[in-house]
């Protein structure tokens, strides 16, 4: 099966280019940002290098990539709930009070700085993430926390450090 996007041969084989509106053929560099995936950095990458990783990720349908513009001059950048949410979903939710708060604040490469400052490159950053919505919560919370009863919440044998246990 073959898969259309906005690439110059008309025709794509990557399915995340055309889930995500990305350029496989995109070489120029880009900047990636992979919410909650325990990197302590933003990568540079290109779209092309990002549409082939994304297609080979077993979790590619419960991915989204979204992008952010970066002001020129910006040396950090602000993650809000927002802006990892896919355009129909950020209309459908608009009206909750979570999509300003602030997930994550992420600093420019200093090269990447210099360049989004000089010559205008990096105007983007490139957000990778599970999907998310206000509903979806309990599907993406970690497996530990999803059957939680009050039993394994409050410990029942354990007295207080301060309290003296033979005195009661």
């Amino acid at each position: 099966m073959t898969w259309k996007s906005t690439s110059t041969s008309g025709t794509s084989s990557s399915k995340a280019s055309s889930l995500f509106n990305l350029d496989e053929e995109d070489t120029a560099n880009i900047l990636v940002y992979k919410y909650r995936s325990g990197s302590k950095s933003l990568e540079v990458s290109t779209q092309q290098e990002l549409c082939k990783a994304l297609d080979t990720d077993p979790n590619l349908p419960f991915l989204r990539v979204t992008k952010k513009n970066i002001p020129r001059g910006n040396s950090r950048l602000e993650v809000r709930a927002e802006d990892l949410m896919m355009p129909e979903d950020l209309e459908k939710y608009r009206e909750k009070p979570t999509l300003k708060s602030s997930l994550a604040n992420v600093g420019l490469p200093s090269s990447a700085y210099w360049k989004r400052l000089l010559f205008n490159s990096y105007p983007d950053l490139y957000i990778v993430s599970r999907s998310v919505s206000p509903t979806s919560s309990a599907n993406t919370s970690p497996e530990s926390s999803q059957h939680v009863s009050p039993s394994t919440t409050f410990p029942v044998d354990t007295p207080h450090p301060l309290q003296d246990p033979q005195a009661s």
